[in-house]
């Protein structure tokens, strides 16, 4: 079943909706969330990696969780339904960016979230094969091999790096 997303325009303003196989046929501008959990007490960011079965990116490497902003949805309750279906966390998340990602001739907005927990992680819903928290230094790694990474983790990550002090203010 395809979701309804919401289109916007330049300004970020819902100008329409569309099944979300439209909204990628026709290149429409649409929202996009992405949460990193970090642990509070190693600094760890947590990796998810997309299940085989995913018709897009299947068993890439990807931020904690992300997703579809679904039409009428916020930003922010995008971000805590998507952690809940992929990592049945139901945990406050804190916005930390906003960016455009274009790939392909296609852009989007998208909306960076932190969230922090030890563990609680469960994959109820089949879309995460698995995951795991790593040190910064380490994902770095993981990214500049390029082992199937997701494109938006990429861009993410970039921004998480650049902001550590912000997060992590004892490093």
């Amino acid at each position: 079943m395809s979701e309804i997303l919401d289109i916007v325009d330049a300004n970020d303003r819902v100008i329409g909706s569309a099944k979300s196989k439209d909204v990628y046929a026709q290149k429409l501008l649409h929202r996009i969330v992405h949460v990193f959990v970090i642990n509070p007490k190693t600094n760890q960011v947590y990796f998810q990696k997309r299940a085989e079965s995913k018709s897009y990116l299947p068993g890439f490497y990807c931020t904690s969780a992300g997703g579809h902003v679904r039409s009428g949805e916020s930003y922010e309750q995008a971000a805590r339904r998507e952690l809940k279906e992929e990592l049945g966390l139901d945990i406050p998340v804190r916005k930390v960016h906003r960016t455009n990602f274009l790939l392909d001739g296609h852009d989007r907005f998208i909306e960076l979230f932190v969230a922090f927990a030890e563990g609680g992680i469960s994959f109820a819903d089949g879309e995460v094969a698995g995951g795991g928290f790593l040190s910064m230094d380490d994902a770095r790694q993981v990214i500049e091999r390029g082992e199937k990474v997701h494109p938006q983790l990429d861009v993410c990550f970039r921004w998480l790096s650049a902001n550590r002090a912000v997060l992590f203010p004892e490093n």
